[in-house]
């Protein structure tokens, strides 16, 4: 068999999960957060907001993490304390190190703001930006975990907008499939930024009031942050070592639109394209999608166009997947954003529950195709998930997971990789 058909026949599992949210940094927690409706969203108290017409976001109480009683926690940059707790929680789930060999797991972690929004912190404090250099560093955000749990295997920091997450997912996946690693802990980071926040202030992008993914008067996004890390290996190695599978990560594409810096393409273009690589990947079809966890992230443009894109794929004899977008509750939690919605879709496939559009008043007539999910959960039966990830730059991720079954059909498409 050559290395290529090797590739295409290898699975790749999830055994853990960890989480920082504004809903709960550990994964239970959030998950009934995020099926009862709650939103996190709120004043902002990181920084001051006077000067903004809007002065509203989601922020992560750091009561909650690990490190909260070390006196050295405050100097540390919040995006790593972030994905620390989270590969700590991830790592102690799967039982991963007991029996693994370090040089064979490594790191990938997705990121939009790297470790600036310490440096604004320092700077809004008046201390010094030179005192402590590596603060300065993305690639701390994957080194610094791997370090702390002494993992030595690849090693990876990924800049790809809001879909880094899901795209740090994807990267993480080929490094096994290919057999650079046995395992890898995969996901995405990022704290709250007042540049960010800036950012969308001059696009005119923010929500007044609450995020409202497809409605009818949506008026915008609100900024947010947290992180979340799955632990990745392939199947092999997880029974080898007698590991409870959580599910599995049967498909993911990567693309680019190389439309414009901050539009996606006004056909939807890499979208379609990456949900149809995807689930190609997985040997799926769209018919057997149950749940699809949308970007969503209540912007005009983004959700009429995602709306469209998923309306025109899923279209007639295409299925009618349930859809939803946690960022109703969540905010945009940019790098970690979509890492955070493939947990979310984990629990879907485990717990049989889908998560809601609970602000959602009236939907837009251009969702009149999609099966939205009222109200915070609906109950039902999700054996396969897709998670669509969108950011600026015309970066683009899907990720496919599937309910394990140990005789699960393998129909891989030609494609080795979505990337």
């Amino acid at each position: 068999m050559s290395p290529a058909e090797r590739a295409r026949r290898r699975r790749v599992v999830v055994t853990g999960m960890g989480v920082v949210s504004p809903l709960g940094s550990e994964v239970t927690t959030y998950w009934k957060n995020v099926t009862s409706g709650a939103v996190a969203t709120g004043p902002v108290t990181r920084f001051p907001t006077d000067g903004y017409p809007v002065g509203l976001a989601a922020e992560v109480d750091a009561a909650e993490l690990d490190d909260a009683g070390d006196p050295d926690a405050p100097r540390t940059p919040r995006s790593l304390r972030y994905v620390n707790h989270s590969v700590d929680r991830a790592l102690a789930q799967s039982r991963l190190m007991e029996h693994a060999d370090p040089r064979r797991v490594g790191v990938v972690v997705g990121t939009v703001m790297g470790t600036r929004p310490h440096l604004e912190e320092l700077r809004r404090r008046g201390r010094p930006l030179d005192g402590d250099p590596v603060w300065d560093t993305p690639g701390i955000l994957a080194a610094g975990p791997a370090r702390r749990r002494g993992l030595r295997g690849p090693r990876q920091v990924v800049g790809a907008g809001c879909a880094a997450g899901n795209t740090a997912l994807a990267l993480a996946a080929d490094h096994i499939r290919w057999g650079q690693a046995d395992a890898m802990v995969a996901g995405g980071t990022d704290e709250l930024s007042e540049a960010v926040f800036q950012l969308f202030t001059t696009l005119r992008a923010l929500a007044p009031d609450v995020v409202r993914p497809f409605d009818r008067d949506r008026g915008g996004m609100l900024p947010s942050e947290g992180a979340a890390v799955l632990v990745l290996e392939s199947l092999e190695h997880a029974r080898s070592r007698g590991a409870t599978v959580l599910a599995e990560l049967c498909g993911y594409a990567v693309a680019a639109d190389a439309h414009h810096m901050t539009a996606p393409h006004p056909r939807g273009l890499g979208m379609v394209r990456c949900m149809r690589d995807g689930l190609a990947m997985a040997g799926l079809d769209p018919t057997e999608v149950d749940y699809v966890s949308a970007h969503g992230t209540g912007t005009q443009a983004n959700d009429a166009l995602e709306a469209a894109a998923l309306a025109g794929f899923f279209g007639p004899g295409g299925g009618r997947p349930a859809v939803s977008s946690i960022k109703g509750m969540l905010g945009h939690a940019q790098g970690g954003a979509s890492a955070l919605e493939a947990v979310a879709c984990v629990q879907a496939l485990t717990e049989g529950l889908v998560p809601g559009n609970p602000t959602l008043r009236e939907p837009d007539d251009g969702c009149a195709e999609l099966d939205l999910v009222r109200g915070p959960a609906r109950g039902a039966p999700v054996r396969v998930a897709l998670s669509n990830a969108f950011g600026f730059g015309g970066n683009v991720a899907t990720v496919v997971l599937r309910r394990y079954a140990e005789d699960a059909p393998h129909r891989p498409s030609a494609a080795t990789t979505g990337s």
